[in-house]
C-alpha cells in the first residue's frame, strides 16, 4: 500500500501538469504580425464591374462605386493582426446569362480565396479568416 501511495504521489503532479498544458488558449490567441493583402476582380469580356467593397487596413469597409471597368485591383494593403477576417465583394452587369464576375483575395502574394458569380446582374463575394 505504501508503494501505491508513493507511485500515486509521483504520478499525480505529472497528470495535473498534462491536463493544464492541454487547456492552453492557443486557439484563442490573435495571430502576430501583419499581412500584405490585395483584392482583385475580373469579368468576362461582355461584362463590367460597377462597385467594389473590401476590408481596409483598419478593419472597416472601403467602397469604390465608380469602377466601370472589366478589372479591379486594390492597392496593396497592410492588414494588422488585430483584423481577423477580411471581406471582398464586387457588383456589375453582364450582357448574357453566361457573363461572369470573379473576385479574389491575395494574402502575402498567394491566392487564398476566390468566388465567381454569373448572369446579367453580377455579384460575387468572399472572405478570408487569418490563422485558419
Amino acid at each position: 500500500m505504501k508503494n501505491f501511495r508513493k507511485l500515486l504521489l509521483a504520478v499525480l503532479p505529472l497528470m495535473a501538469l498534462a491536463i493544464l498544458a492541454s487547456c492552453s488558449k492557443k486557439d484563442d490567441e490573435t495571430p502576430a504580425g501583419t499581412h500584405k493583402v490585395v483584392f482583385k476582380a475580373e469579368t468576362s469580356t461582355d461584362a463590367s464591374i460597377s462597385t467594389a467593397l473590401f476590408t481596409n487596413a483598419t478593419g472597416d469597409v472601403t467602397t469604390n462605386t465608380s469602377v466601370n471597368s472589366r478589372t479591379f485591383t486594390s492597392a496593396e494593403l497592410t492588414i494588422p493582426s488585430s483584423v481577423l477576417v477580411i471581406n471582398f465583394g464586387a457588383n456589375g452587369s453582364g450582357a448574357s446569362a453566361n457573363s461572369s464576375l470573379k473576385v479574389q483575395i491575395w494574402v502575402d502574394g498567394k491566392l487564398v480565396k476566390e468566388n465567381i458569380g454569373t448572369g446579367t446582374v453580377l455579384s460575387a463575394t468572399t472572405s478570408y479568416t487569418f490563422g485558419k
